[in-house]
């Protein structure tokens, strides 16, 4: 608990450096407007003004912060593996399927499509990090490949057996109503769902910062010459690491699907894997604090939204604010990641070889 709390004071700086880029790219924008008042106002104050945009933030915040979890234990475990995204995909389409074709009703039938796609989901993960362990293949290579084999392998699944010929575009049959998770606020679609986020993150912690295995996990991501030295098992470790985190992405895809929609209708990759890596960056690798950082970037989003609802202030601005965050707050972070030191290290030693 205490490496946790270590956490706090570059998390703390951190938050500052995002406040003065806020201010930086957004003072700007308002300044152009009649009432930069009112612009300021509208997207700092906004999505706090009424609890319909509270739970807009929280809706929003309920698949970034299982995929920023899955990511982080990836990251954690000194692994660059992006199959986050392609595991959400899978998760999501599986959860599909187990509605459709699994003779279930009841309380069961939600968690028993969700744990489908979240084992599913794991299969993006995992062979990356196998490939990894086993021949020393890059894990970031083959995993940025493998999303988009996923991503067709799923939509050629939902065109020939998903598929409803009657729905006018390329969708799923209706999801029973037993496999969709229930509202918790009117006037949203905040469900059930933000509940599992939660937990998960805490749990996330307690295991990485208070038990032994994430202890071990944390050595091997830290330093795998060291965990060789103390006779840790590094390939079994990194497996796991994948693994798990695999099955928390693709039970955020799982719970995504069935928590908004009636239809499962994704032709493209939904970008929650992608959003989840950047809240792991942001929240440095931290179970405890995905949570802020996944309502941090939520918060930009309903504001950004409301700006673009209300005043003549284009969409594109929120974009504008959390590439700046990005490009400001997580270059440092990215390239002092032991994986990706590892890998510019492989880069270098194979351009030498040739």
């Amino acid at each position: 608990m205490r490496s946790a709390l270590a956490g706090l004071t570059e998390f703390a700086l951190t938050a500052l450096v995002i406040a003065v880029v806020i201010l930086a790219v957004l003072v700007p924008v308002a300044l152009s407007q009649p009432d930069p008042a009112q612009v300021l106002g509208l997207f700092l104050l906004g999505p706090f003004g009424t609890m319909r945009h509270l739970g807009n933030v929280l809706e929003l915040a309920t698949p970034t912060m299982l995929t920023g979890l899955a990511a982080t234990l990836i990251f954690r475990a000194g692994s660059f593996n992006l199959g986050v995204e392609g595991s959400f995909f899978l998760g999501g389409i599986a959860a599909t399927a187990a509605a459709l074709f699994l003779p279930l009703t009841g309380m069961i039938a939600a968690p028993i499509a969700i744990l489908v796609g979240a084992l599913v989901g794991s299969f993006a993960c995992s062979v990356p990090g196998y490939l990894k362990v086993r021949f020393g293949a890059s894990e970031m290579v083959n995993s940025l490949v493998l999303n988009f084999a996923f991503l067709y392998a799923g939509i050629f699944i939902l065109n020939y057996y998903l598929r409803d010929p009657n729905a006018g575009a390329l969708m799923s049959y209706r999801l029973p109503g037993d496999f969709t998770l229930e509202r918790l606020m009117a006037g949203t679609r905040l469900h059930t769902g933000v509940i599992v986020a939660f937990a998960a993150c805490i749990i996330g912690g307690i295991w990485l910062y208070g038990t032994r295995g994430g202890l071990n996990l944390r050595i091997v991501g830290a330093g795998p010459g060291f965990a060789q030295h103390l006779g840790l098992n590094s390939g079994a470790l990194v497996m796991r690491a994948q693994i798990i985190g695999g099955l928390v992405a693709g039970m955020a895809g799982a719970i995504e699907v069935l928590g908004l929609y009636n239809r499962f209708s994704w032709t493209a990759l939904p970008g929650h894997g992608w959003t989840g890596i950047t809240i792991a960056i942001l929240a440095r690798e931290n179970p405890f604090l995905v949570i802020p950082a996944a309502l941090f970037l939520a918060y930009l989003q309903v504001g950004g939204d409301m700006l673009a609802r209300n005043l003549a202030v284009p969409s594109e601005v929120v974009g504008l604010v959390t590439a700046a965050i990005m490009l400001v707050v997580t270059a440092t972070a990215i390239f002092r990641h032991p994986a990706f030191l590892r890998l510019i290290r492989d880069i270098k030693g194979q351009e030498q070889a040739l």
